[in-house]
Protein backbone atom coordinates (compact mmCIF):
# COMPACT_ATOMS: atom_id res chain seq x y z
CA UNK A 1 0.00 0.00 0.00
CA UNK A 2 1.60 3.54 -1.01
CA UNK A 3 1.52 5.20 2.02
CA UNK A 4 0.78 9.62 1.62
CA UNK A 5 2.95 11.53 3.83
CA UNK A 6 0.68 13.51 6.88
CA UNK A 7 1.68 16.75 7.85
CA UNK A 8 2.04 16.67 11.59
CA UNK A 9 -1.87 18.06 12.72
CA UNK A 10 -2.93 15.80 10.04
CA UNK A 11 -1.65 12.43 11.55
CA UNK A 12 -2.66 14.23 15.37
CA UNK A 13 -6.33 14.60 13.28
CA UNK A 14 -6.37 11.13 12.65
CA UNK A 15 -4.99 9.94 15.79
CA UNK A 16 -7.69 11.94 17.51
CA UNK A 17 -10.50 10.33 15.76
CA UNK A 18 -9.41 6.35 16.63
CA UNK A 19 -8.89 7.33 19.92
CA UNK A 20 -12.33 8.65 20.12
CA UNK A 21 -14.13 5.62 17.74
CA UNK A 22 -12.73 3.27 19.89
CA UNK A 23 -14.50 4.59 23.46
CA UNK A 24 -17.66 6.07 21.36
CA UNK A 25 -20.48 5.57 18.61
CA UNK A 26 -21.54 9.29 18.85
CA UNK A 27 -21.10 11.73 16.38
CA UNK A 28 -17.96 14.04 16.64
CA UNK A 29 -16.78 16.66 13.72
CA UNK A 30 -12.58 17.73 12.99
CA UNK A 31 -12.22 21.35 12.30
CA UNK A 32 -9.25 21.98 10.01
CA UNK A 33 -8.84 25.37 8.08
CA UNK A 34 -9.55 25.73 4.42
CA UNK A 35 -6.33 24.61 3.07
CA UNK A 36 -5.07 22.16 5.86
CA UNK A 37 -6.27 18.80 3.54
CA UNK A 38 -9.09 17.81 4.95
CA UNK A 39 -9.44 15.41 2.26
CA UNK A 40 -5.65 13.72 3.18
CA UNK A 41 -7.53 12.97 6.39
CA UNK A 42 -10.29 11.65 4.47
CA UNK A 43 -8.43 9.00 2.89
CA UNK A 44 -5.68 7.90 5.52
CA UNK A 45 -9.05 7.39 7.39
CA UNK A 46 -10.33 5.31 5.00
CA UNK A 47 -7.46 3.37 4.46
CA UNK A 48 -6.90 2.14 7.87
CA UNK A 49 -10.69 1.15 8.58
CA UNK A 50 -11.33 -2.50 9.29
CA UNK A 51 -14.44 -2.28 7.62
CA UNK A 52 -17.10 -0.47 4.78
CA UNK A 53 -16.49 3.30 4.60
CA UNK A 54 -18.80 6.04 3.22
CA UNK A 55 -17.65 9.03 2.31
CA UNK A 56 -20.34 11.69 1.77
CA UNK A 57 -20.30 15.61 0.05
CA UNK A 58 -22.47 17.67 -1.15
CA UNK A 59 -20.60 18.41 -4.96
CA UNK A 60 -19.51 15.97 -7.61
CA UNK A 61 -15.53 17.96 -7.64
CA UNK A 62 -15.17 17.22 -3.53
CA UNK A 63 -16.43 13.63 -4.42
CA UNK A 64 -14.04 13.53 -7.23
CA UNK A 65 -10.96 14.96 -5.31
CA UNK A 66 -11.32 13.12 -1.99
CA UNK A 67 -11.38 9.65 -4.08
CA UNK A 68 -8.53 10.79 -6.11
CA UNK A 69 -6.51 11.47 -2.88
CA UNK A 70 -7.24 7.73 -1.78
CA UNK A 71 -6.46 6.27 -5.34
CA UNK A 72 -3.17 7.54 -4.26
CA UNK A 73 -2.85 4.29 -1.56
CA UNK A 74 -3.63 2.01 -4.47
CA UNK A 75 -6.49 0.69 -2.65
CA UNK A 76 -10.15 -0.26 -4.37
CA UNK A 77 -12.74 2.30 -4.26
CA UNK A 78 -16.19 3.50 -6.15
CA UNK A 79 -17.99 6.18 -6.65
CA UNK A 80 -21.46 6.86 -6.10
CA UNK A 81 -22.48 9.96 -7.93
CA UNK A 82 -24.99 10.73 -10.58
CA UNK A 83 -22.84 14.20 -11.88
CA UNK A 84 -19.54 12.13 -12.22
CA UNK A 85 -22.08 9.35 -14.46
CA UNK A 86 -21.07 6.73 -11.82
CA UNK A 87 -23.21 4.73 -9.67
CA UNK A 88 -20.91 1.99 -7.93
CA UNK A 89 -21.34 0.87 -4.39
CA UNK A 90 -19.40 -2.55 -4.41
CA UNK A 91 -16.12 -1.15 -2.83
CA UNK A 92 -15.42 -1.17 0.21
CA UNK A 93 -14.93 2.52 0.50
CA UNK A 94 -17.52 4.55 -1.72
CA UNK A 95 -17.51 7.90 -2.31
CA UNK A 96 -20.76 9.68 -2.97
CA UNK A 97 -22.96 12.72 -3.29
CA UNK A 98 -25.26 13.15 -0.65
CA UNK A 99 -28.21 13.95 -3.33
CA UNK A 100 -27.57 10.62 -4.96
CA UNK A 101 -27.34 8.61 -1.94
CA UNK A 102 -30.26 9.95 -0.91
CA UNK A 103 -32.65 9.20 -4.25
CA UNK A 104 -30.89 5.50 -3.77
CA UNK A 105 -31.39 4.48 -0.24
CA UNK A 106 -32.09 0.88 -1.36
CA UNK A 107 -28.01 0.74 -2.64
CA UNK A 108 -27.18 2.11 0.67
CA UNK A 109 -28.89 -0.80 2.58
CA UNK A 110 -25.72 -2.55 3.97
CA UNK A 111 -23.33 -2.85 6.92
CA UNK A 112 -21.02 0.03 6.82
CA UNK A 113 -18.59 0.83 10.11
CA UNK A 114 -17.79 4.82 9.28
CA UNK A 115 -19.45 7.40 7.47
CA UNK A 116 -17.23 10.40 7.07
CA UNK A 117 -18.67 13.78 5.47
CA UNK A 118 -16.90 16.46 4.24
CA UNK A 119 -17.66 20.20 4.48
CA UNK A 120 -20.11 18.81 7.35
CA UNK A 121 -21.44 22.13 8.45
CA UNK A 122 -24.05 21.99 5.60
CA UNK A 123 -25.10 18.76 7.82
CA UNK A 124 -28.58 20.49 9.88
CA UNK A 125 -30.59 19.03 12.92
CA UNK A 126 -33.31 18.27 10.71
CA UNK A 127 -33.86 14.94 11.02
CA UNK A 128 -35.44 14.92 7.70
CA UNK A 129 -32.66 16.23 6.33
CA UNK A 130 -30.81 14.16 3.47
CA UNK A 131 -28.17 13.28 5.70
CA UNK A 132 -30.35 11.86 8.39
CA UNK A 133 -32.52 9.93 6.15
CA UNK A 134 -28.57 8.07 4.94
CA UNK A 135 -27.44 7.76 7.93
CA UNK A 136 -30.48 6.47 9.51
CA UNK A 137 -30.38 3.99 6.65
CA UNK A 138 -27.14 3.07 7.18
CA UNK A 139 -28.13 3.03 11.37
CA UNK A 140 -30.71 0.24 10.52
CA UNK A 141 -27.67 -2.25 9.44
CA UNK A 142 -24.95 -1.17 12.11
CA UNK A 143 -26.88 0.20 15.15
CA UNK A 144 -22.75 1.06 16.20
CA UNK A 145 -22.06 3.18 12.54
CA UNK A 146 -19.75 5.90 12.99
CA UNK A 147 -20.15 9.41 11.83
CA UNK A 148 -17.59 11.75 11.52
CA UNK A 149 -17.94 14.97 9.62
CA UNK A 150 -15.07 17.59 9.10
CA UNK A 151 -15.44 21.67 7.64
CA UNK A 152 -13.51 24.23 8.44
CA UNK A 153 -16.97 26.59 9.49
CA UNK A 154 -18.28 24.82 12.34
CA UNK A 155 -20.51 27.54 12.70
CA UNK A 156 -24.31 28.20 11.39
CA UNK A 157 -25.61 31.71 10.84
CA UNK A 158 -28.89 30.31 11.49
CA UNK A 159 -28.40 27.76 14.44
CA UNK A 160 -24.86 28.52 15.60
CA UNK A 161 -22.66 25.70 16.58
CA UNK A 162 -22.78 22.15 14.88
CA UNK A 163 -21.63 20.39 17.93
CA UNK A 164 -21.98 20.63 21.72
CA UNK A 165 -18.88 19.92 23.13
CA UNK A 166 -15.23 20.78 22.69
CA UNK A 167 -12.48 18.61 23.54
CA UNK A 168 -10.86 21.61 25.35
CA UNK A 169 -13.39 20.84 27.98
CA UNK A 170 -15.88 24.00 26.93
CA UNK A 171 -20.10 23.60 26.12
CA UNK A 172 -20.77 24.87 23.12
CA UNK A 173 -24.68 24.66 22.56
CA UNK A 174 -27.10 23.27 25.50
CA UNK A 175 -29.53 21.88 23.71
CA UNK A 176 -28.94 18.82 20.83
CA UNK A 177 -26.58 19.68 17.69
CA UNK A 178 -25.63 17.23 14.74
CA UNK A 179 -22.28 16.15 16.29
CA UNK A 180 -21.61 15.66 19.69
CA UNK A 181 -17.98 16.29 20.40
CA UNK A 182 -15.35 18.69 18.75
CA UNK A 183 -12.54 15.59 18.67
CA UNK A 184 -10.28 17.97 16.91
CA UNK A 185 -9.69 21.60 15.86
CA UNK A 186 -6.33 23.43 14.67
CA UNK A 187 -6.17 27.15 14.77
CA UNK A 188 -5.72 29.17 10.97
CA UNK A 189 -2.83 30.79 13.01
CA UNK A 190 -0.69 27.43 13.28
CA UNK A 191 -1.02 27.61 9.34
CA UNK A 192 0.17 30.62 9.00
CA UNK A 193 2.99 30.58 11.65
CA UNK A 194 4.17 27.31 10.43
CA UNK A 195 4.69 28.22 6.92
CA UNK A 196 1.37 26.06 5.76
CA UNK A 197 -0.44 29.11 4.22
CA UNK A 198 0.82 32.18 2.85
CA UNK A 199 0.45 35.27 5.70
CA UNK A 200 -2.22 37.20 4.71
CA UNK A 201 -1.57 40.87 3.47
CA UNK A 202 -3.60 43.66 3.20
CA UNK A 203 -4.29 46.23 0.41
CA UNK A 204 -5.82 49.02 -0.71
CA UNK A 205 -9.00 48.61 -2.33
CA UNK A 206 -8.87 50.06 -6.02
CA UNK A 207 -8.75 53.77 -6.18
CA UNK A 208 -9.05 54.08 -9.78
CA UNK A 209 -13.12 53.70 -10.35
CA UNK A 210 -16.07 55.11 -12.66
CA UNK A 211 -17.86 58.34 -11.60
CA UNK A 212 -21.35 57.08 -11.53
CA UNK A 213 -23.06 60.45 -9.51
CA UNK A 214 -24.17 61.34 -13.15
CA UNK A 215 -26.39 58.83 -13.77
CA UNK A 216 -29.97 58.74 -12.40
CA UNK A 217 -30.68 54.83 -10.82
CA UNK A 218 -34.74 54.03 -12.09
CA UNK A 219 -37.42 52.20 -9.07
CA UNK A 220 -35.50 49.49 -9.00
CA UNK A 221 -32.79 51.15 -8.00
CA UNK A 222 -30.68 50.24 -11.50
CA UNK A 223 -29.13 52.37 -14.37
CA UNK A 224 -30.04 52.74 -17.27
CA UNK A 225 -28.18 50.35 -19.39
CA UNK A 226 -27.79 52.75 -22.79
CA UNK A 227 -26.54 55.89 -20.29
CA UNK A 228 -24.01 52.96 -18.62
CA UNK A 229 -22.77 51.87 -21.67
CA UNK A 230 -21.76 55.56 -22.95
CA UNK A 231 -20.24 56.40 -19.86
CA UNK A 232 -17.85 53.34 -20.08
CA UNK A 233 -17.08 54.04 -23.74
CA UNK A 234 -16.26 57.58 -22.76
CA UNK A 235 -13.09 56.75 -20.29
CA UNK A 236 -11.48 53.39 -21.48
CA UNK A 237 -8.26 54.66 -19.91
CA UNK A 238 -10.21 54.17 -16.35
CA UNK A 239 -11.12 50.71 -17.50
CA UNK A 240 -7.33 50.25 -18.20
CA UNK A 241 -6.42 51.43 -15.00
CA UNK A 242 -8.57 49.03 -13.05
CA UNK A 243 -7.45 46.61 -15.08
CA UNK A 244 -3.78 47.43 -14.27
CA UNK A 245 -4.47 47.21 -10.57
CA UNK A 246 -6.40 44.12 -10.58
CA UNK A 247 -3.38 42.37 -12.21
CA UNK A 248 -0.79 43.94 -10.03
CA UNK A 249 -2.84 42.91 -6.63
CA UNK A 250 -3.41 39.30 -8.29
CA UNK A 251 0.52 39.10 -8.47
CA UNK A 252 1.34 38.08 -5.08
CA UNK A 253 2.48 34.39 -4.50
CA UNK A 254 -0.58 31.97 -4.18
CA UNK A 255 -0.97 30.58 -0.87
CA UNK A 256 0.29 26.99 -0.50
CA UNK A 257 -2.38 24.48 1.01
CA UNK A 258 -2.29 20.66 1.78
CA UNK A 259 -4.51 19.69 -0.53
Amino acid sequence: MNKLILRPYQKEAVAATVSYFRKSSTPAVIVLPTGAGKSLVIAELAAIANFRVLVLTHVKELVQQNQQKFALYGLDSSIFSAGLKQKDNRAKVVFASIQSAVRNLDAFKQQYSLVIIDECHRVSDDNNSQYAKVINTLQAENPKLKVLGLTATPYRLDSGWIYQYHYHGYTRAEDARPFLHCIYELPLNYMIKNGYLTPPKVVDAAITHYDFSSLTANGNGNYNEREVNELLSRYPRVTQGILEQVKTLASVKPYRTGV
